[in-house]
């Protein structure tokens, strides 16, 4: 089980009020924008080599609005199966992390190069991720999507 400490590096996490909030990866050139367009207050964190442990498996970033929704996002080239590991392994340590607000919706996004529509192992893990009540999206280097397409509809 994750440990609720705090992260050990306060440079990871940003609180930031932009209408357009980027996330980028400079060693996959791989990008995306997510949008605020009422400028509510966010936080960005790095998670894979800054905010989770060393050695850890992590997602690039977990972009939070509190009290509404969380999102990890995975910056991957083509290898999508390991970007799902590296979501679990995020998920399961920040909905453990005492920074997490129980109850709180987490989505997620992977950014890739290659869209696997047609990847049954992809449609299994985005069918298991709603069953725990979160959405997972898929994207293509570039996009720009909104926090409520994380949210469940049937709320």
């Amino acid at each position: 089980m994750a440990s609720k400490r705090a992260a050990t590096n306060p440079g990871c996490v940003e609180i930031i009020r932009h209408s357009k909030v980027k996330l980028q990866d400079p060693g996959t050139g791989k990008s995306v924008v997510l949008l605020n367009p009422g400028k509510i207050q966010v936080r960005r964190i790095r998670m894979d080599g800054c905010f989770m442990p060393p050695e850890s498996r992590a997602a690039d970033y977990l972009v939070s609005i509190p009290t509404k929704v969380d999102v990890i996002v995975e910056l991957k080239g083509k290898n999508v199966d390991h970007a799902t590991t590296q979501i679990e392994a995020t998920r399961l340590f920040w909905s453990n992390h005492k920074d997490y607000q129980s109850g709180q919706f987490i989505g997620a996004l992977i950014v890739c190069s290659e869209y696997p529509r047609a990847d049954l192992k992809i449609k299994r893990y985005m069918e298991s991720f709603r069953a725990t009540g979160g959405l997972l999206k898929i994207s293509r280097n570039g996009e720009e999507r909104a926090f409520e397409e994380f949210i469940p509809k049937h709320l």
